[in-house]
């Protein structure tokens, strides 16, 4: 198994329950960020559901949250997902966050993009998310 600069042999009948792997640009002030997590989901549950779920929580502990939207997303291989999108104050200026949602099979991947709304454009957003549209299961 391969953790970014590190290999690593689990124990026999040891298996990937839950990844996480977080992505930042390297460049000066607030950088572009990238969070991609996969996790199983509870047995029965709808990508609905999770979305509603999700939505919650996160209203419930980003301060200042505005501008939320929520809207269907397609990913590249035809697979369909969710995003919640909101704005949040921070120190260092406003945030714009993507949170997408994608369900296949009873695993549960999540992909949060945080942006500084000041350097967001219709050209940039569209690059990150034709990245994030590239999830497909395994």
């Amino acid at each position: 198994m391969n953790v970014e600069g590190f290999t690593f042999t689990p124990p026999a009948g040891f298996r990937t329950e839950e990844q996480t792997i977080a992505l930042r640009m390297g460049v000066d002030g607030p950088a572009p960020s990238l969070i991609v997590q996969s996790k199983p989901a509870r047995a029965g549950v709808s990508l609905e559901e999770l979305a509603g779920q999700t939505f919650s929580e996160l209203s419930q502990t980003i301060p200042g949250m505005k501008g939320a939207s929520r809207s269907e997303f397609t990913f590249a291989d035809g697979g369909t997902g969710i995003v919640l999108a909101y704005n949040f104050p921070t120190a260092t200026g406003e945030l714009r966050q993507y949170f997408v949602l994608r369900l296949d099979k009873q695993r549960l991947c999540t992909v949060t993009l945080t942006l500084p709304s000041a350097s967001l454009t219709e050209g940039n957003a569209r690059l990150f998310m034709s990245a994030i549209a590239s999830i497909t299961p395994a």
